[in-house]
């Protein structure tokens, strides 16, 4: 009898049942999915960062020309946004715009209108705003802004940069306060 219940016992011992097999399958797949899933999305990624370094170094490139070789600046060029491919890869291109720098009028800001000045203002406050208004009038005459936008003709993306230029033609006159 001793021959009969190990001969069993042996019997029931061996292989793996199919339950644990599937068990070990269903763990083996899961983990593959989430593995390989992300390794897509790390694929994913790598290509846009990529892509963004592209746009940005070529927008940087643009605008480094722009300082170094600045335009006329004058009222012409806020008319138009400068479309051009990128010369050392046809699939970008640039825009390029200027605008003129603007400081809103100081009494729109205080919240004070034109029409409810009070005729006996001090001198300190007259002196002030014919102050103002010479400072506005010279700062909107030095200072432009240039903004660049390269885009990426096949995807579509796209990236933006700008900076301040100044003028160096600009004639500043300083009136008599």
């Amino acid at each position: 009898m001793s021959k009969v219940c190990l001969k069993n016992n042996l019997n029931n011992q061996s292989g793996f049942t199919l339950i644990e097999v599937m068990i070990a399958i269903a763990i083996f797949t899961i983990f593959a999915t989430y593995f390989m899933t992300s390794q897509g999305y790390n694929l994913l990624d790598s290509s846009k960062l990529k892509e963004e370094m592209i746009l940005k170094d070529l927008a940087e490139n643009q605008i480094n020309d722009i300082i170094v070789n600045p335009p006329e600046l004058r009222e012409a060029l806020t008319l138009t946004k400068d479309t051009k491919d990128v010369e050392s890869n046809p699939d970008y291109q640039y825009t390029v715009e200027y605008k003129k720098f603007f400081i809103p009028d100081v009494n729109k800001i205080t919240g004070e209108d034109d029409g409810q000045k009070d005729k006996e203002q001090s001198a300190q406050d007259q002196m002030e705003k014919r102050i103002f208004k010479v400072f506005k009038d010279n700062m909107e005459k030095i200072i432009w802004q240039v903004e660049v936008t390269v885009k990426n003709k096949t995807t579509g993306s796209q990236f933006r940069l700008s900076t301040w230029l100044l003028n160096q033609n600009a004639e500043v006159q300083i009136g008599q306060f």
